[in-house]
């Protein structure tokens, strides 16, 4: 019997952290780790930034907030808030509170491991933790069942601390379906995924083959788009191209959603752009995707559609009745900044210097401590990161630009020694604007680039690769997944949240605040085509500092002697 696993005596479940506390305080008086234990939960609450007695005890609530604690806020290094937070959970279980075990020790059974050592050795991992599950459950390869993975994700949603329970379920699910087709033996079973509340789009097979017809051929002449034409519509980039197809598609479902038309009907996109039938789509999306309230993102479908009527269907009357209910939406929604509310809740800590320091020191921080570290790949990956936001630091690039820099085309050297340069280059063709970018990095981000390049990335990858960030394969890296981990990686290590495209509203709100009229630098360090696009985005910026301004040349004035005029005699 374990420390944590004294006899239980007769107590309420503690609902709360501070009633677990208590538990130790009381009921277990004596408990040899009574010290520890309290200052895991101590150091939990930090990290999560409530009091205890606000803090559930149940699997379902205190998920969601310890995937928002940070390390930083508790002041603690990485490892460590990782081994009081392990702690603080088993003492939630000994406390008599119903969690999944961190770390399940499960023998998993000899025909389970028969089968996932001839799947590929990252299926087989990814589905460890299922078959340790159908091992204590007794339950074998021959009387698997639906009813078994539905049990499976009761636990999960139940008594799991991951943050999000059912994608984990999904992604076991799908490796368990790779392994149905791959692996001799394996059990075949009837799953049916729930719905993810995220997604309504219905699939392109579900709508006329004309529409999907029309929508390709409509994306593909907006990547090569007439120059001679009367009213030529502007060209746009393959991932603009990307996220219009889904935007389609979710449109057409939205309009079917409705109720007011079957799928067969959307034959065209003539259909979706008749102005009675954007309305029906807006009013879909309003009153069951944004709890009745008028969103940016139905501003946009609107402006697709009316872009449709005018470019691809030439159709001028209605182009202007769609371009008065956008002007209508741009009324209710009122006058936009460019920057959504969420993102400049994300900025607000920003006001604080401590925390403006804490991310400037966090890559060179990274390095040296990676310095008195092991050189594994864990380290490698630390550092990598470190490197990405010093990069964003100093040149807040876009996602697809830094995930892509590729060296000796994107990142130049030239001269040596004291003359020795780094630059970073974009071409027109990799920018979203269509002009070449060229920025020359300092050297506190040199020091990092040359130590990433020396020593940590052959730890990442060993084989050839064009890239500066490539993954273990030497190929590029999926852009949404880095920009995931940098993000948890700066949470982790400050507390603060950030991610890739905030660099760029961060480095606009610091540099106006060192000069309240340096818009046009903004714009120059941004890689904005007009300066409209940088003042309606961060004209809001100017405002704090020019009055801080005012203040010095006011208290500036007030602190200066006036000198009395004597008259000649």
């Amino acid at each position: 019997m374990t420390q944590l696993e004294l006899p239980l005596p007769e107590h309420r479940v503690p609902a709360t952290l501070a009633d677990a506390l208590a538990f130790y305080d009381d009921a277990n008086s004596d408990h040899p780790r009574r010290s520890a234990i309290r200052s895991s939960f101590k150091a939990t609450g930090k990290a999560i930034g409530l009091p205890l007695d606000q803090i559930p005890a149940d699997a379902v609530r205190l998920r969601s907030m310890l995937a928002k604690a940070s390390a930083g806020r508790a002041g603690l290094k990485a490892s460590s808030w990782k081994t009081m937070k392990s702690l603080a959970l088993r003492s939630l279980q000994g406390a008599g509170v119903e969690l999944a075990p961190g770390r399940d020790t499960t023998e998993i059974s000899s025909a389970w491991r028969a089968l996932l050592d001839q799947a590929d050795q990252r299926v087989g991992i990814g589905l460890g933790r299922f078959a340790k599950f159908l091992t204590r459950t007794g339950i074998e390869p021959e009387t698997v069942s639906s009813d078994t993975f539905a049990a499976w994700r009761g636990e999960l949603l139940d008594t799991s601390l991951r943050a999000s329970p059912d994608t984990s379920y999904r992604q076991m699910v799908r490796l368990w379906k790779a392994c149905e087709h791959r692996v001799p033996g394996w059990p075949r079973v009837e799953i049916v995924l729930p719905d993810d509340p995220r997604r309504f789009s219905l699939a392109w097979e579900q709508f006329p083959e004309s529409l999907r017809l029309e929508v390709d051929a409509f994306l593909e002449s907006r990547l090569h788009p007439d120059p001679l034409s009367a009213d030529p519509a502007p060209k746009v980039r393959p991932d603009t191209n990307k996220t219009r197809e889904k935007n389609l598609r979710a449109f057409a479902s939205a309009l079917v959603l409705s109720g007011e038309l079957e799928t067969n009907k959307v034959t065209g996109l003539s259909v979706m752009t008749e102005p009675i039938n954007v309305r029906m789509a807006l009013g879909y999306l309003r009153k069951e995707r944004f709890d009745g309230e008028v969103r940016p993102h139905m501003l946009g479908h609107a402006e697709l559609m009316k872009t449709i009527a005018r470019h691809w269907e030439k159709d001028q009357p209605k182009a202007e009745q769609l371009a008065l209910l956008i002007k209508s939406l741009k009324g209710v929604m009122g006058p936009s900044s460019g920057m959504t509310p969420k993102n400049r809740e994300r900025l607000a800590p920003f006001n604080d210097p401590k925390n403006v320091k804490r991310l400037l020191e966090l890559p060179q921080w990274t390095l040296k401590r990676a310095a008195d570290a092991p050189r594994t790949h864990l380290t490698a990956v630390r550092v990598m990161y470190a490197l990405q936001v010093a990069l964003l630091l100093a040149v807040p690039l876009r996602a697809k630009n830094l995930t892509g820099l590729k060296l000796g085309e994107n990142v130049i050297v030239s001269g040596k020694g004291k003359t020795r340069q780094v630059r970073l280059f974009l071409s027109r063709e990799e920018t979203k604007t269509y002009t070449d970018f060229m920025a020359v990095l300092p050297a506190r981000v040199v020091t990092l680039l040359d130590a990433w390049q020396e020593v940590w990335r052959p730890l990442v990858c060993n084989r050839p690769s064009p890239y500066l960030f490539p993954n273990a394969s030497g190929i590029l890296r999926s852009r949404g997944s880095l920009s995931a981990k940098i993000s948890r990686f700066v949470h982790r290590e400050t507390g603060l949240t950030m991610h890739l495209h905030l660099f760029r509203h961060l480095a606009a709100k610091l540099y106006l605040r060192f000069d309240p009229a340096g818009l046009e630098t903004v714009r120059q360090l941004l890689g904005h085509n007009t300066i409209k696009t940088t003042l309606n985005a961060y004209a809001d910026f100017q405002t704090e500092p020019a009055f801080l301004r005012l203040e010095e040349a006011l208290l500036n004035l007030y602190e200066t002697p006036v000198q009395s005029r004597k008259g000649k005699r």
